[in-house]
């Protein structure tokens, strides 16, 4: 009688697994998500003209201002950040969640998307402060597909054929736009920065990507970001150039500059990107960032004045089409994934 209860138990609760994971598929990614996908794309595309004004740009606001160091402006908006991301965890009731990181498990991967995040804003803070706008969004954002390949190799996620073509599709794109800085502004720091900022941006979502499905977004971004800030410390002080310039010069138009940094691209993008995270695969939601590439390059012409070259709109298109590619088939491919029939226990077991 006991095994028969047992079998009966089993049943039931491979019945409840089945519809449950039924209902998810028609059910799909939520549509709430697109909606904070969109929120995040429109706030980050600020990101990049908020911090050429707190650096180079500073005489647009008034020419009595210096311009703030890049690590320094990656720092100060960390710090806001954190303190943002904690406040919004104290006001939804959610420091319960922070008991949920285990230290040997989680931290290390913890500190490891912080450093990852420290050196995207270090090395990118300091690509928009030496080249055009547009060239470093362009390089910047071949993240997705750095994405992928890092999803491949640590998540054991395939690619096709056609999603590698178009890979190699928009690396060709950024090349182009390399080498119109090099033709152009002979500017090899530029865009040897640029694509530093994006390698670390894709390490960034993928470990994100495996945190999220065990944490929440305000535990895993308060964490992160604080131990980010942590690390822009330590390069801000690393360089003489940073260093004497952490508080000194700095006037109140610069802080409130990283306040908006924080709250808009950080609190509101970066933060929502992570949220979207626990429903949608890294490369998926990165390569929607590509839209800030285009809103950037736009704001910039009307801001600043900047012109992409020929060459640079030329590579734009090419990344576009490229990531439009990756983006389709990998919808596909979890489509497919979806609908595949799930196996019952008992032939799991007996293969």
């Amino acid at each position: 009688m006991k095994d028969t209860n047992q079998t009966t138990e089993t049943t039931k609760d491979s019945e409840v697994v089945e519809d449950s994971s039924s209902k998810k598929e028609k059910r799909g990614i939520p549509r709430h998500v697109y909606i904070l996908v969109a929120v995040a794309v429109v706030m980050t595309s600020f990101a990049s003209i908020l911090i050429r004004l707190a650096g180079q740009g500073i005489d647009r606001i008034s020419g009595s201002l210096t311009p703030a160091n890049p690590f320094v402006i990656a720092f100060w908006r960390l710090l806001f950040a954190t303190f943002g991301m904690f406040l919004g965890a104290v006001a939804s009731r959610n420091l319960k969640e922070f008991k949920k990181i285990k230290v040997k498990r989680d931290i290390p991967l913890l500190v490891l998307s912080g450093l990852m995040l420290a050196i995207h804003f270090a090395t990118w803070n300091l690509s928009l402060q030496v080249t055009e706008i547009a060239s470093s969004m362009t390089i910047v954002y071949l993240m997705p597909f750095f994405a992928l390949i890092l999803s491949m190799i640590f998540l054991k996620e395939r690619i096709s054929w056609i999603q590698f073509g178009a890979i190699m599709l928009a690396m060709v794109g950024a090349f182009v736009v390399g080498l119109s800085d090099l033709l152009f502004t002979k500017n090899l720091l530029g865009v040897s920065v640029a694509l530093a900022g994006g390698v670390s941006a894709a390490a960034y979502f993928v470990i994100g990507r495996k945190m999220r499905e065990r944490l929440d977004v305000f535990s895993y971004a308060t964490i992160v970001y604080g131990i980010c800030t942590i690390f822009l410390l330590v390069i801000v002080f690393a360089f003489p150039d940073s260093r004497h310039v952490l508080i000194a010069g700095l006037k109140w138009q610069h802080f409130l500059l990283f306040g908006l940094l924080a709250l808009g691209p950080s609190c509101l993008g970066h933060t929502l990107y992570n949220y979207s995270l626990g429903y949608v695969k890294a490369p998926v939601i990165t390569v929607t960032a590509l839209f800030e590439m285009f809103g950037a390059t736009i704001l910039a012409y009307a801001i600043f004045d900047q012109v992409p070259t020929y060459l640079v709109f030329i590579g734009m298109a090419l990344v576009a089409v490229g990531i439009i590619i990756t983006v389709v088939y990998e919808n596909k491919a979890m489509k497919k994934q979806m609908e595949s029939p799930v196996m019952p226990a008992e032939e799991i077991s007996e293969g």
